[in-house]
């Protein structure tokens, strides 16, 4: 279907990294710890929560810091000098404000979910094993839910890990 936008991010335990999908576009997200290039630093890399985004590109730079904390069930996106965190609720959705807009993220026992803009639905998503899809969503939205992406596959490594 042409104009539909979509996002996939997929763990790749193996390679010890976060591929993400984006249109033609394959971003990266690479765990903190393993940058050090330790034994040690590879190990603590498998149960990490704070993974580095990188845009494709010559430049090798970070383009964001995407962390998740299990305890509060929050997600916990940095782009320079800008951040944000989902914050949850019992029983309720997860909540995120960006760019002066409160997004609520309504997840459903299948793994669907959609993201709203009040009453409007701005985008849809899946979750599956060790993936995060998310689909119809304005360009506009893109730089911010490429993030978002890359924090629904650490948030489910992390219960991965707990369960």
């Amino acid at each position: 279907m042409a104009g539909v936008r979509m996002i996939t991010a997929t763990a790749r335990i193996l390679k010890n990294l976060i591929e993400i999908q984006v249109g033609e576009a394959s971003w990266i997200g690479r765990p903190v710890e393993a940058e050090g290039g330790t034994l040690t630093g590879r190990i603590a890399a498998l149960f990490s929560t704070e993974y580095h985004l990188h845009r494709p590109g010559p430049d090798g730079e970070i383009d964001a810091t995407v962390s998740y904390r299990a305890k509060t069930d929050e997600i916990r996106i940095q782009v320079g000098e800008q951040s944000w965190k989902t914050r949850s609720s019992t029983f309720g959705p997860m909540t995120i404000r960006y760019g002066e807009v409160d997004y609520t993220i309504h997840e459903r026992l299948t793994g669907k979910f959609a993201i709203f803009d009040g009453a409007r639905s701005v985008a849809t998503g899946q979750l599956g094993y060790r993936s995060c899809v998310i689909r119809d969503y304005p360009s506009e939205l893109e730089a911010f839910f490429v993030p978002l992406s890359l924090g629904y596959v650490i948030r489910t490594l992390t219960w991965e890990m707990v369960g």
